[in-house]
């Protein structure tokens, strides 16, 4: 009976996360035509960050552990995930889209879905480790609904969760689908996502894919790198959290006028360039890198993996001419390499990338994510897993 009533408040939490997600897709699709409607809002980018970086600074409390936090409880359940993070999240990512910080949405995703489905755990009066069930699942909730792939979800769930995965997994599995599900039916349309044609063997193509591989993997470690170091020095120079994410906002308008605004928000046109296989300069990753770590290392909030997910797409693209190897293939093995890697989360870059492209990508996929986690080593992207 008590395993029916967590499936139960599964069922709960993905359909909160569902609504939630939803609503801020909506938005920061909102936010992303308003930004390029109105090119000057970048401008007070500076000004945004000061508001963002007051919210957390006076209001945040224990929403300001982010994503490590959550995962945290699903290790040691302490005290749960805090109400106010869904909002502060929600709130602060918008903010940060409409003025062009470049931030992603996934892990926006997994604090608002750990933060609705464990409140309502909470007031639904479950134990501590039925609530820190509801958690774990409630990350698969997050990916199921914001990015439309629920079966990725369930595989990171049980990746980061180093316990009790098998009580976890049905919950897992009711969240992602739940979520994913409702944000299906009020009508959201997830980016069309092409299913590549079967890969040309060659003698040669491995050992180009292990190339590749390794490229992407010393990207998610540098860049996990530069974001701890950003955070930590702006910490050391500028004890006023509000004033570092004002710096970052400066600074941010300062890269774009060097190097234009392709790099400002989301990217997604260069995302899809270079998986539709467009020709893309070698630079390019490592302006988006740039922007992203300016953005995180200073306050901003949103997410980690879309950027890496650029990031790892434009490098395959990049590099695919001079490999002769289609730059499609590239790129799509290439952007969920990024992310795993960073997150030493080598099985979900599989899973990614098979949901997203196609069963046909699957030993690409598997040749670039090995050489990218041996490349990235731990690089820790969330420090609790």
């Amino acid at each position: 009976m008590s395993q029916v009533k967590v499936w139960f408040f599964a069922a709960i939490g993905g359909a909160l996360t569902g609504l939630i997600s939803f609503a801020f897709l909506e938005s920061l699709d909102w936010a992303t035509r308003t930004r390029m409607s109105h090119g000057w809002l970048v401008w007070l980018l500076p000004l945004a960050g000061l508001a963002v970086g007051a919210a957390y600074h006076y209001w945040g409390g224990r929403a300001k552990g982010g994503t490590p936090s959550v995962i945290e409880q699903t290790h040691t359940f302490t005290h749960g995930v805090t109400s106010r993070m869904a909002p502060l999240i929600f709130g602060g990512s918008v903010v940060g889209h409409v003025f062009g910080a470049s931030v992603g949405r996934e892990g926006a995703a997994l604090q608002m879905a750990g933060s609705v489905s464990d409140t309502a755990a909470r007031l639904g009066g479950l134990r501590p480790d039925e609530r820190r069930t509801i958690i774990t699942s409630s990350m698969a909730g997050g990916w199921g609904a914001v990015f439309g792939v629920p079966i990725t979800g369930v595989v990171f769930a049980m990746q980061v969760s180093k316990q009790h995965r098998i009580r976890a997994l049905v919950p897992a599995v009711i969240a992602a689908f739940t979520g994913h599900w409702v944000v299906e039916l009020l009508g959201y349309e997830m980016t069309d996502r092409p299913r590549l044609p079967r890969s040309d063997w060659t003698i040669g193509l491995p050992f180009k894919l292990a190339l590749v591989g390794i490229g992407v993997g010393l990207i998610g470690r540098l860049f996990v790198a530069l974001v701890k170091v950003t955070k930590r020095k702006m910490a050391r120079a500028v004890h006023w959290t509000p004033g570092r994410t004002a710096i970052g906002g400066a600074a941010t308008v300062g890269l774009m006028l060097l190097f234009g605004r392709e790099y400002l928000g989301l990217s997604n046109e260069l995302y899809s360039q270079a998986i539709a296989g467009g020709d893309l300069d070698w630079w390019v990753p490592l302006l988006k890198m740039l922007f992203t770590v300016v953005a995180l290392g200073t306050g901003f909030v949103g997410g980690e993996v879309l950027p890496l997910f650029v990031m790892g797409a434009t490098f395959g693209a990049a590099v695919a001419p001079g490999m002769n190897v289609n730059g499609s293939l590239l790129a799509a093995t290439g952007a969920p390499a990024a992310f795993a890697s960073a997150a030493s989360v080598t099985l979900t870059g599989f899973v990614l990338t098979v949901e997203q492209f196609g069963w046909r990508t699957l030993i690409p996929a598997i040749i670039v994510g090995v050489f990218a986690r041996l490349a990235a080593g731990r690089p820790g992207l969330y420090m609790a897993h």
